[in-house]
């Protein structure tokens, strides 16, 4: 069978925390080992704060790795901040850099998640060093401790939070980023890519063929019927399956990439995040496991 005919396809099913908004990690692995996930995805200042060791165990008994963490650039206790965080905030968000690495390593997790703004206040040129200076520190930092930092291209246009947005382009597609990452020449650092985003970039299955090895993570999400691409905003996402996204194609791209890892669930929709926490962990693993094998939608 190929990826597009089979139910599970290829890909290890995985949840995100963003989708069962609001519970303290050790409820949310819980969550996610009852609903059958293998891997998850995590918060690091979350980690940190449970302590890694009992950590280590809980994740140990519950038969569940840490697919992915946010937060090499934390905003808070448990957000991260984006790429192109304004000076001052960058700078503070490296304090503690080794640290949060360090912790990373030692829960198993060789990912490191990190969002680059698609546009920003500063000029195109500007902007656009500042990422490559940040993308290569970064994933030397985290090379150091056997973590790959992981990037991602926002490509919605409405609904951004004002720090991922601004004036000015920077880079909001598949391949912008990796000419981007090309230019930085951060051999180590990988792409993380989102199904929702590729669908608001046009759905181009080369966007993804082309990435080869570079895809180090994969978040999945549906799309809305009949939205226009331009329209789609993080709010509107849907489990996997319940919408049009051409999910054959998408995971045909990923095999002929080489990808064969976690696909986590992600939503932001506020109306699925209301649903009771057990319902939303066993919808979002049906849907990681079945959503490849479905006839792609009219559109």
């Amino acid at each position: 069978m190929t990826a597009a005919t089979s139910p599970f396809a290829p890909f290890v099913p995985c949840l995100n925390p963003a989708t069962v908004s609001g519970l303290p990690l050790p409820q949310f692995l819980a969550l996610a080992a009852g609903a059958g996930f293998p891997t998850v995805e995590i918060s690091i200042q979350q980690a940190q704060t449970h302590g890694t060791s009992p950590l280590r165990d809980l994740l140990t008994e519950l038969g569940v790795s840490v697919a992915a963490a946010s937060g090499i650039l934390p905003a808070g206790p448990v957000l991260p901040a984006p790429l192109l965080a304004d000076q001052n905030t960058y700078e503070t968000c490296l304090n503690g850099l080794d640290d949060r690495l360090k912790a990373m390593a030692a829960l198993g997790c060789t990912v490191a998640t990190t969002v680059l703004n698609p546009r920003s206040p500063l000029t195109t040129v500007e902007a656009r060093a500042v990422a490559r200076q940040r993308i290569t520190h970064l994933a030397t930092a985290a090379a150091t401790y056997g973590v790959r930092l992981t990037v991602e291209a926002v490509s919605t246009r409405t609904g951004l939070p004002p720090d991922l947005d601004g004036r000015h382009p920077v880079a909001d597609t598949l391949p912008q980023l990796s000419e981007l990452l090309d230019e930085a020449g951060a051999d180590t650092a990988g792409v993380l890519v989102d199904s929702f985003h590729w669908a608001a970039a046009g759905s181009d299955p080369a966007h993804l063929a082309a990435l080869g090895t570079r895809i180090t993570h994969v978040q999945i999400a549906d799309v809305p019927n009949r939205r226009p691409a331009r329209e789609l905003a993080d709010r509107q996402r849907l489990f996997p399956g319940d919408g049009t996204l051409a999910w054959p194609s998408f995971a045909d791209a990923l095999v002929r990439a080489g990808y064969t890892g976690p696909v986590s669930v992600e939503l932001f929709n506020p109306d699925l995040r209301a649903l009771p926490a057990g319902e939303i962990a066993r919808r979002s693993h049906h849907a990681a496991t079945h959503c490849f094998a479905l006839a792609e939608a009219p559109r």
